[in-house]
């Protein structure tokens, strides 16, 4: 005997990681807090029970988007180490890479999502908190991870140093910061860090 009884509603005809990644462009673009649900459904092209059916409230969308940022952000640092350069030229790839993503933006220049807003929240919200703290430790550890395969003579140290100017970088480039203006300060801390 077959079931002739049918689902109610429309089967999903979005792809989940489309929408999160809509979501999190929104989010670094506004903020947490300056992005309403109305503009998460127009970015997602979800109207708004579609969204908290999908996802849950805003802040869990939110704290998805971070975990979707952190985990393509160290998808990144293990595509690097890869490539198994040397000092300067792993620094000139990943400070480069850095700049080209936070000059990105639906609305211009948006910075990287941690910085520009997880930073803002992280102290009203201790689930914020967390995953910042998270994504910096991971993001200290990747890149002394890559200065240590790269031969650097203080890659802890140097780490600090690198992932300062990254944060640096994200706030420049969201307050207007030219691409040359964002190119010289990354050379900067090249020079300091491995010079040529």
């Amino acid at each position: 005997m077959q079931d002739s009884t049918k689902k109610r509603g429309r089967p999903r005809a979005f792809d989940p990681d489309t929408a999160l990644k809509a979501a999190a462009e929104r989010f670094r673009a506004g903020g947490y807090s300056g992005t309403s649900l109305d503009e998460l459904a127009a970015a997602t092209r979800l109207n708004r029970p579609s969204l908290y059916s999908a996802f849950g409230d805003k802040k869990a969308l939110y704290l998805a988007a971070l975990e979707r940022t952190h985990a393509r952000a160290e998808r990144g640092f293990v595509r690097l180490g890869e490539a198994d350069l040397p000092v300067r030229a792993m620094l000139e790839t990943l400070l480069g890479a850095v700049i080209d993503g936070f000059l990105t933006g639906d609305d211009g220049p948006a910075g990287c999502l941690f910085i520009s807003t997880a930073a803002t929240e992280s102290v009203i919200d201790p689930d914020v908190r967390g995953r910042i703290a998270d994504f910096l430790t991971m993001e200290d550890d990747h890149v002394e991870r890559l200065l240590r395969q790269a031969g650097s003579a203080a890659p802890e140290t140097q780490a600090r140093v690198v992932t300062a100017m990254i944060h640096s970088l994200s706030i420049r480039a969201r307050a207007g910061a030219s691409r040359a203006e964002l190119d010289r300060a990354a050379k900067d801390c090249i020079d300091l860090v491995a010079p040529a």
